[in-house]
This record gives structure tokens, sequence and C-alpha cells, in this order.
């Protein structure tokens, strides 16, 4: 049995402790310590804001975080977007809807509409997450008022900010067009403190860019010569992460690829071998690629209501009992036999990844702990950033250098290969490698908008084989819910 990470443990320990012997912690409706709570009780007590920091990651992997009436078991928070997302863009399939579960997200029918639950459940979601960071930033000072070098709430205000970075990127990329097309268009509404209740009208997509730029700037300020006692607190490295996506989806690209080099260069997070692809299963905190994860545990897991419970055939759950999530019949086709990625997949219906994701008792339906880790970013992902970035920035040769790297570890042919390939050639390859390295961890829809591509389902799509889906279909794209919509006059 595994046990809590030592930020964790400290930080819940923390709000638990007191809220047996304080009246202060009283909660506010939302299940949240209110800022005045924290503003009043971090002067004695700082595992507070350890308590609060802890609180936000919690609720990136808790059940029912979307807040959807009912017993829903595809509501557990950031992993569950990811599926569903994935499903969206056709680069995960579902071959049968046994169960239910994530069906109207493949079927493209949960999001024509303000009123349908995944409206709702992803913006409530999201706006947890950046009320609850604008309750620390408020505590230790406001937005904008970073602490002092040394002192101890810097660290806080450095997670703070790359958590609500991290929702509003989210947010505008779900909730609005491209930036390209849309960066005059009205999207979300900013909120940078809960000591007023004033409802803000919605920020336009250049706005929330801006917004989040900034944030993560700071954060990277803040977060410097800062530790973290584990994977779960977002770090300096993370933080880049997220600054490089959103370079990258602004169109900022020698920016991004600048901010992801940075990333490489420091060398923390080495890159999984291709010794290892097959061996790690994506499943321990301990990866030593993974850059942010969560640490299941059987005091903390949802249990069947996780990735692992959805996805893994060696997990007893849904995706061991015929609700298959699958990768595309014809993506794997794309495959080359010198890919060690396609070792990934079984080879034939259903096509699992069965491989990529396990359990590491490796029996069909075995493991009912549902403990498995969970993963948000890895390093992989950066070097995807680092080259497809250069790429755009017609900085061919530095991005062949990346991806040389990146595919000596994957596919040394296609290493070879990239020497001679132009410009779209290379973007082509990027295409290919962000579908098949990022499978099933919730990058699909972002890769099919920023490439712009029309993706045809594959033959073992359940709902649409064959067919074409185009990046701008309106089902790809939510809208604002209802009871946002009702509640705030401004928007």
């Amino acid at each position: 049995m595994k046990t809590y990470k030592k930020g964790i443990v400290i930080g819940l320990a923390a709000i638990t402790l007191t809220a047996c012997s304080e009246s202060f912690l009283e909660k506010n409706p939302n299940g949240w310590v209110t800022t005045e709570q924290m503003e009043e009780n971090a002067t004695w007590n700082p595992n507070i804001l350890l308590g609060q920091a802890a609180g936000i990651v919690s609720t990136t992997f808790a059940y029912g975080t979307g807040g959807i009436s009912g017993t829903n078991h595809d509501d557990f928070g950031q992993k569950s977007i990811d599926i569903a997302t994935d499903l969206m863009s056709g680069n995960v399939v579902s071959s049968s809807y046994s169960y239910g579960w994530f069906q109207t997200d493949a079927m493209l029918t949960n999001n024509t509409s303000d009123r349908t639950k995944r409206a709702y459940s992803f913006w409530r979601y999201y706006y947890r997450i950046i009320k609850a960071a604008n309750t620390i930033l408020d505590t230790v000072g406001g937005d904008g008022k970073m602490p002092d070098e040394g002192d101890s709430r810097r660290n806080f205000y450095g997670q703070a900010k790359v958590l609500r970075a991290y929702a509003y990127f989210n947010l505008v990329n779900l909730y609005a067009r491209p930036y390209d097309v849309a960066k005059s268009e009205k999207a979300v509404p900013i909120y940078k403190t809960q000591l007023t209740a004033v409802a803000e009208p919605a920020a336009t997509v250049d706005e929330i860019y801006t917004f989040i730029i900034n944030d993560l700037k700071e954060a990277i300020t803040a977060l410097t010569n800062e530790t973290r006692s584990d994977k779960t607190a977002p770090d300096i490295n993370v933080a880049k992460g997220f600054l490089a996506y959103t370079y990258l989806s602004k169109g900022e690209y020698a920016l991004a690829a600048q901010t992801a080099k940075e990333v490489i260069e420091v060398n923390a997070y080495p890159m999984l071998t291709k010794d290892e692809l097959t061996t790690t299963g994506f499943n321990n905190i301990d990866n030593h690629s993974f850059m942010w994860a969560i640490d299941l545990t059987l005091d903390n897991s949802p249990a069947l209501p996780t990735f692992w419970g959805m996805f893994d055939y060696f997990t007893y759950g849904y995706g061991s009992l015929g609700n298959y999530k699958e990768i595309p019949d014809n993506l794997y086709a794309e495959i080359p036999a010198t890919d060690k990625r396609k070792d990934w997949f079984r080879g034939g219906a259903p096509y699992l990844g069965w491989w990529k994701f396990y359990d590491a008792a490796r029996k069909p339906a075995g493991d009912a702990l549902w403990t498995n880790d969970e993963v948000y970013m890895r390093m992989e992902e950066i070097y995807l950033i680092a080259a497809e970035a250069s790429i755009r920035a017609n900085d061919l040769e530095g991005a062949k250098v990346v991806l040389k790297s990146f595919l000596s570890e994957r596919d040394e042919a296609a290493a070879e290969a990239i020497e001679e390939m132009n410009s779209d050639q290379l973007l082509e390859l990027m295409y290919y490698n962000w579908r098949v390295e990022m499978w099933g961890e919730g990058r699909g829809l972002l890769t099919m908008k920023r490439f712009k591509k029309a993706v045809v389902r594959g033959g073992n799509d359940a709902t649409y084989p064959g067919k074409t889906i185009d990046y701008t279909d309106s089902r790809l794209y939510f809208q604002i819910p209802t009871s946002e919509i009702t509640n705030n006059p401004n928007l």
C-alpha cells in the first residue's frame, strides 16, 4: 500500500485537524475555506496555506468535481476531461457504449447546447481551481503582490499562479476558437480575487492569453530557487511547460521554442528511453519523465471513477469489461514497424493501448485497488512543443536537433529521415508524433485545432466509422453554461 507524499499529508492534516477544533474553519457552500478565514489564521498556522494548495491539487482528481448531479463515473477532475476531449477529437475511440460513460463525448452530442452537462461541469471544475488559487493569492497579499525572497509564502504564491493559469488555459481552449482566428472575440470572465463578489464580463481571447502569460511569468519568478515536497505540486519547470504551451497556442513560436528548450536543458526529468516505453506502464509518480503527477493511494483514490478504471484493460473497471478506449485502427496502421510505440497497442480489435497504460500486476481485470498514479505533464511533451515551435518559427535546423533527440528513443529510422524534410513534411511528422506519443493523455483536441486538421475517424469508432470531422466543427467547442449566464448579468 502506498502512502501520501509529504506535502499532501501535511496540507490535508492541517485542514482536518483545525476543522475539528476551530470554528473559523466553517466552510462556505462550495467546500473551500474563505479568504477571510485564511487571512485570519495563516499568520499563526503556516500549514493553512499548504493545506489550501494541497486542496487545489486534490480537486484535480476528486470524484464529482464537475458538480454533475447523480452518480457520474465520468466526472473525476482533469483526467476525465482528458478522456472526454481525446474522444471528441477522435484520437481515442470507443468501440462500444456498454456502460454509457463518456458516450456523449464520443458521439459529439454533449456540447451542442449551453445546457449540457459537459458545458457546466468543465466550467465549474476550472472555476473551482481559479477560486481556490485566488484565495491563496488574497491571503499572501493579493494578485501581483509577490512575497519577498525568503518568505515561505512565496512558494504558495507561485503554485497558485501556475494553477490559475492552467485553469484559464484550458477554459480558453475549450470555450473559444483558436487565438489566430478569434483573438478579439469574447470568451470567459477573468477573476483575480475572492475579496469581492463582482460578476465580471467575458474577456477577449487575447486578454485571457495575456493574463495567462503574466501569471506564468510571475510563477517562474516566484518559484525560482524554491523546492517542492513532491511532484503533486507544480514547480518552475511545470510553469515553463505551460508557458511554452501558451506561447505555442498563441503563435509566438520563437518564445515557445526557447521556453521549452530551457526545460529540456535543465534535464530534471529525463525522457523515457526506448527500452522503458513498454516497461513503465505510465503508472507511477516516480517515473523520471513525469513533471507533474498525482500519487493515488488507497486513501485518496476515487476507485472506479479514475483514469485507470476507465482506460486500463488490466485494472478492474470499464476499460476491462467492454467499454474499451482504443486507438483508431487507421492511426494504428500509420505507425511503422520501426516505431517502438507500436508495441504500446494491441494490433487488432479491440485496439487497446494495453502496454502504454497498464497495471503492474498484468492480470486482466485483476487489480481492484485503483492506486496507479496519474500524470498531468511529462518531459516528452516538452520535446514536442520545442520541435513544433521551432518548425513554425522557421528554425528547421533547431527543430531537427530536438526531433532527432526525441525520435532516437522512438523510431531510429524516422530520426535518420528527417534531415531531408522541408517545413511542411516536418509539421506532418509533428502532427503524427503528437497523436501517437500523447495518445490517451488529453492532447488530442488541442492538437487537432492547432494543426487545423480534419480527422478521419477509425473504422472501430462506434459512432462515426470512416467519417471526417473538421477542427471547425461547432461540436468541438463549448458554450458558456446557462447557469453562468443566468447568474452573471455582465455576460
